[in-house]
Parts: C-alpha cells; structure tokens; sequence
C-alpha cells in the first residue's frame, strides 16, 4: 500500500458521492490521467510541480486530498498546506480529509491529536495539515510545508502575492508537492500566465488538462426528434462523442446561459478554457454569435477596410 496508491485508494479511502452516499474511492479515468502525469513526473524530476486545468465536478480536488492524505499518514514530519479560493471551499477540503481518517481501517489511521478550522494534525507522526482560505492578507508565509494543494487559483484575490509567499515555503528538495488546480477565469491572472510559461517549458511546471466528456455521468437520454445542428455536428465529431453528451452538452449550454459561459465551465480543449471574453470588452463574444450568418445568409462580397475608433469613458456605462 505504500507504493501502490490506487490499490491503498480502494481498500483504505472512503468519499461521498454526487448521491450523498459514502463509498470506497474508485478513480474515474480524469483522476487515473492526473495520477499518472503526477507520477511520471515524480518519477522523472524527484518534484512534482503542476497545474491542473478542468471542468466543473471531475474529482480533481478528491484526487489530491486522497494524494496527500496517503503520502501524509505514511512518513514522518510531512506537512500540508490546503487553500482555496473560499472559506467554504477550505472547509469542504478539510471535510473530506476527516472523512478519509474517520473511515481508515484502524491499522491504517494514525491518531489525530488535533482537528479544528485551521487544521489537522497527527501528533505521533509529527505529520499534519494547515488549512487556509485565500481571501486571508498573508496567509501561509510562516509556515514550512513540503505538499501545497492550491485549489481554484483562478479565483483568488490578490493571487500573486499569495502565490509568492507560500511558494517560498515549501523546499526545493526531492519529493516535495505543489498542484495548482482551477477551472479558468480567462486568459488573464497569475494562474493563465503561468499556465502559458509551462506550456513554452519556461517553468518546473507542466500542464494537465481534463475535458469535460470524460465524465461518464455528463450525458442525458436522447429525446425523439433530437438532431444536431452544423456548428454542434463538427463538435461532436471532432471530440468523438456520442449523442447522449451532445444532449447534455445543449442542455448545460441553455442553464449556463450560452455557449461561452460553457466552454469556460466545461472546456473540451485547453485552448477552449481559456478562450473568453476580456472584462470590459467593446463586443462580447455572445454578440458576434447572435449575429453570426452563415455563408449561404451573405451576399456576395468585396473586400473592405474600415477603421473604427471608439470613444473612451472612465466608466462601464458610459
């Protein structure tokens, strides 16, 4: 069980589900991707140093909660660093950690010798976890961790100087931990930009993306008369996807109130997640596609410059 992580997953972890019930932890084939990039990447460089790019509802989080929580039960004086974009969020991580002592085989579970909001620790082990919330001015700057799970960093106020702070404290030696997860928020912020170096190999960092149609639980019965339109066609054929996610897919489209809002939800490529409309843009990208003809709609055309030169305000509004 000390080597074999899904193995010591299924025997010893326990999650609750979508459901509301407890069951043992079975990775989907989303957290299996992450894990195996993970390793590869442990196994090559000694470090892992990751960011992890998704869609809403894939198990990412649980993943890296179960990660550290079996890596932090069986050495000593490990500590974990848990922030998250929300107190609640913080909370919901913290939650599931307990979960996975609560429900640990005896022989497995260390004893917890303390458990409140700010953390968790496993005083025999001299091993534990700090748990924090991004919206607290310095949090984390004292602290020496060897594991950093950063959920949703999309989302955090004042991210950079969080970033900057926390990640001095975690050394650089063999073994150490840094997941970065999020689903996006545009192609801007500390989180993008980091994302881009990684791409370039600028960084330690890699990449890990996950599309939304891994999910098995993403579809929906298909109702008569269902047909798919050109632009949903190509979609569905580029992605190899079946009819029932292309129900689902339409459906979330008109919950989320158009298709940009899903692609930022739900992306299908990395390119995809970041792909949205920058705050304070003259045309929003659900403009140009309310106003999208097709080719057969235009009449026959020349070519023609124009230059436009709006006006600038102070304000949104005006």
């Amino acid at each position: 069980m000390l080597s074999d992580f899904d193995y010591y997953a299924y025997k010893c972890l326990f999650i609750r589900q979508k459901s509301g019930k407890t069951a043992r932890f079975r990775m989907n084939r989303a957290q299996k991707y992450i894990h195996s990039c993970l390793e590869k990447q442990l196994k090559d460089s000694g470090a892992v140093r990751a960011l992890i790019v998704k869609g809403r509802q894939q198990g990412c989080s649980t993943y890296v909660a179960a990660r550290f929580f079996w890596k932090v039960t069986h050495k000593r004086g490990i500590h974990v660093f848990i922030l998250s974009h929300l107190e609640s969020a913080s909370r919901n991580l913290a939650n599931i950690v307990r979960r996975f002592h609560a429900c640990c085989p005896p022989v497995m579970r260390p004893a917890m010798t303390r458990s409140n909001q700010k953390g968790i620790t496993f005083g025999h082990l001299d091993s534990g976890y700090r748990i924090g919330t991004a919206r607290s001015s310095g949090v984390g700057r004292s602290d020496t961790v060897q594991f950093f799970h950063g959920s949703e960093v999309a989302y955090w106020p004042n991210a950079r100087t969080h970033l900057s702070g926390i990640l001095q404290t975690i050394p650089g030696g063999s073994g150490t931990e840094i997941i970065l997860e999020s689903t996006s928020d545009g192609p801007h912020g500390i989180f993008y930009e980091m994302c881009e170096k990684a791409k370039a190999e600028d960084s330690d960092y890699q990449v890990i993306f996950v599309p939304w149609f891994w999910q098995e639980e993403y579809q929906r019965p298909v109702p008569k008369g269902f047909c798919l339109d050109a632009d949903e066609t190509e979609y569905k054929l580029t992605h190899g996807l079946n009819a029932r996610q292309m129900v689902w897919r339409r459906r979330k489209i008109a919950e989320l109130g158009g298709i940009w809002q899903f692609r930022r939800e739900y992306p299908a490529t990395l390119e995809e997640a970041f792909h949205a409309d920058v705050k304070g843009a003259l045309w929003t990208r659900a403009q140009i596609e309310a106003n999208r003809r097709s080719q057969a709609q235009c009449p026959e055309m020349k070519r023609i410059v124009v230059a436009v030169d709006p006006a600038v305000t102070h304000t949104a509004d005006t």
